[in-house]
């Protein structure tokens, strides 16, 4: 009798997607900034691999939203008004309290439980130098909600912008207030959940993504990136 799990070995990665990965990371960890123009000669350059990867790697990443495709000139790395940036908090606020609703009614204990391990882990990781840590867990905390929800296409339509707001993430919520005020948040939230309040985190997550997104200045965070 064959067992499944023991006999499937983990498929290698191939070089589209290594490309793919690669530039995805240095889009979201701000080595490549926004609006900046790509190139497929200069990144395979720099990942010491063949132009031919990187063009499908960038066509992948460009279904995803992360970079922009140019004609006569390539590629760059998205960007986002002002005015943007609050019409997908908007979008991300839709899919986020749809998902929460489901979680709450199909898997509460199980969310509750994975939200407050991720929250003690967020109060570990708050001090600067593990800063990148701690965006990692609020992506693991947002994400708890889908992965609790059980709803196949909920997950899908939230996976196609998850690259995005982990972006957006490294540029807003990159300073010591911003991870203070992220982790209060994130606290009020669970305990809202854990007392029955659904309601209330509701109203906490709007105010964490469209409010915050009402307040925050991405072209002042992207001019500090590039002096």
């Amino acid at each position: 009798m064959i067992v499944w799990q023991e006999s499937i070995i983990e498929r290698p990665k191939s070089l589209v997607e290594i490309a793919a990965d690669a530039i995805r990371r240095g889009i979201i960890c701000r080595e490549l900034i926004l609006g900046q123009p790509l190139t497929e000669a200069g990144l395979a350059k720099k990942l010491g691999i063949s132009k031919t990867p990187v063009r499908e790697g960038l066509s992948l990443l460009r279904s995803e939203g992360l970079v922009v495709a140019e004609p006569h000139r390539g590629y760059r790395v998205f960007n986002m008004t002002q005015e943007e940036l609050v019409d997908f908090c908007e979008l991300r606020f839709a899919l986020e309290s749809q998902a929460l609703r489901y979680a709450v009614q199909r898997q509460k204990l199980k969310l509750t439980q994975q939200l407050y391990q991720i929250l003690i882990d967020m109060k570990e990781n708050c001090s600067p130098e593990n800063r990148e840590k701690y965006l990692e867990l609020d992506t693991s905390f947002h994400q708890s909600f889908f992965c609790c929800a059980q709803s196949r296409f909920l997950y899908h339509h939230y996976a196609n912008i998850k690259a995005i707001i982990e972006t957006l993430r490294h540029y807003i919520s990159r300073t010591d207030e911003a991870t203070e005020n992220s982790y209060e948040d994130h606290k009020k939230i669970t305990e809202f959940l854990i007392n029955n309040d659904l309601e209330s985190a509701l109203g906490q997550l709007e105010a964490h993504i469209v409010k915050w997104s009402k307040r925050s200045n991405l072209s002042a965070n992207l001019s500090e990136v590039m002096r």
